[in-house]
């Protein structure tokens, strides 16, 4: 496989989940490759701004997490969906939804969030790329509800990851490991 095209792969995959840090510090291209560090200076101002934070507390991440998981409106969409819409109590409605990849109508059937959370870093959607929890909180954010994407570094995306990591509790800790369907659905990936 060529430089040229592991290389867009890896800006395409990059660019779809628009997730790397390195985008979030706003920095430009520096040559070929971009620098993966925050600037000494905007360092400094984050570590000024975390000394001045007040505490938080993981009940209330919980309960911000759990709000934006019934917002019907979670990254600005329009659709009238929230996570629940399809995650009813953190299980699955059941079935499947449609998405669009690369001008090809898929199906994509609704997994249970009931013990997902522990099976991530795993490989994932039609691209078969490494996503963590909060690339498939974005991705579902993206895709189905044709919202905005959360930046993984704010309070707002680490709310939702803690509320859906919640849904696991008890389960073991499991990479890599396979979605859930409770009732599989014929053709659906």
């Amino acid at each position: 496989m060529s430089k040229r095209i592991i290389w867009t792969s890896a800006v395409v995959a990059v660019a779809f989940f628009g997730m790397s840090l390195y985008a979030i510090a706003g920095e430009g291209m520096k040559g070929a490759m971009p620098d993966p560090y925050i600037p000494k200076e905007k360092v400094m101002k984050m570590k000024e701004m975390m000394m001045k934070m007040k505490p938080d507390t993981f009940e209330a991440s919980l309960m911000r997490g759990d709000k934006m998981f019934n917002n019907p409106k979670l990254g600005k969409n329009e659709t009238g969906q929230s996570c629940a819409t399809c995650h009813s109590g953190g299980g699955s409605v059941g079935g499947a939804a449609e998405m669009n990849w690369k001008g090809m109508k898929m199906l994509v059937a609704i997994p249970t969030l009931k013990g997902a959370a522990v099976n991530f870093p795993a490989i994932r959607g039609p691209m078969k790329r490494i996503a963590d929890l909060g690339d498939m909180n974005n991705m579902c954010i993206m895709t189905f509800m044709k919202g905005l994407p959360l930046n993984k570094n704010m309070r707002p995306a680490v709310d939702l990851q803690n509320y859906v990591a919640s849904l696991s509790k008890g389960k073991r800790y499991k990479p890599g490991g396979k979605k859930v369907v409770p009732t599989p659905v014929p053709g659906a990936m």
